[in-house]
């Protein structure tokens, strides 16, 4: 060992205090950045999954009314894999003990089950039974912001008629990882919720038999997405269309990427802070060993 090294390690056992506090937190940095980042990775791999296991739409467009036909036609756009047509209602919902009225949005699934887009997760219960027209899948977030459970009741008005609706499922859907309404920021569980019923009973109740007023779209591996907009805005412009819009413009889309968006951030902007503190402390420390040597050097 040198004179240098000797010299070295005595003065790191004269400071062992100050180089703990550093070491500390340089592994408090090190440890935020990669305990962040693994979170963000894995948060951004199962939302994928997700989506992609559950069949998530890319494109979303809503109508006043278009005739069933037309989901033919739509299906032909260039680009297009898949088209689900829907009816999609807001509605007035009496919940058990909730003092003020709460609304659904009803979406319309097929009365027998099968592969769709924006397909449901089955958390407890059951699917709905063909022919039984009170039966209803709730979400969950809605269900346990209300305490409503599997063989739970609630009051719906459909078109202008109170109607008892029985849970029969409660289900979770890649479209609605957080139920929000158009006109709200955050997400009111308890006086928001979406629920799913056959197509056959909301199509008569709201005039809609053979009809639909909002369609999910699938892409096509390397579809040109703004075209396939265009040419949806152009069929549906004449049915009361708003313009078809991609997902990320989709609600609850955009709220889950920000939430990421914002992981991602912090998983920089901490361990960053921890990094520009012991760039301070050692600074300090060596400019006081220069400082208190300087008459032996």
């Amino acid at each position: 060992m040198t004179a240098l090294d000797r010299k070295l390690f005595r003065d790191l056992v004269h400071m062992r205090g100050q180089m703990v506090a550093v070491t500390l937190v340089l592994a408090c940095g090190i440890a935020t950045y990669v305990t962040m980042r693994s979170s963000y990775q894995s948060l951004e791999a199962a939302r994928s999954d997700y989506y992609s296991r559950y069949r998530f739409a890319g494109v979303f467009a809503h109508v006043k009314r278009a005739p069933e036909p037309l989901a033919k036609t739509i299906s032909e756009i260039s680009g297009v894999a898949a088209v689900q047509t829907r009816i999609v209602m807001d509605v007035t919902l009496d919940v058990p003990g909730l003092d003020e009225p709460a609304t659904g949005r009803l979406i319309s699934v097929p009365e027998r089950r099968a592969p769709m887009l924006n397909d449901l997760f089955l958390r407890e219960g059951r699917y709905i039974e063909p022919g039984q027209r009170g039966e209803a899948l709730i979400s969950e977030a809605f269900a346990s912001a209300n305490r409503l459970g599997v063989g739970s009741s609630i009051d719906a008005v459909l078109n202008g008629k109170w109607e008892r609706l029985r849970i029969v499922g409660i289900a979770l859907s890649p479209e609605y990882i957080y139920e929000i309404r158009p006109s709200e920021v955050f997400p009111d569980n308890r006086r928001f919720g979406v629920l799913w019923m056959s197509r056959d009973v909301l199509g008569p109740a709201f005039h809609m038999k053979d009809a639909f007023n909002d369609v999910a779209i699938s892409l096509a591996r390397g579809a040109d997405e703004r075209e396939v907009i265009a040419q949806l805005d152009r069929l549906l412009d004449r049915y009361g269309s708003l313009g078809a819009y991609d997902r990320t413009d989709q609600i609850s889309f955009r709220f889950l990427t920000d939430e990421l968006g914002e992981l991602r951030a912090y998983g920089l902007i901490l361990p960053t802070l921890f990094l520009g503190i012991v760039a301070f402390l050692l600074n300090v420390l060596l400019s006081r060993l220069v400082a208190t040597q300087r008459g032996q050097v």
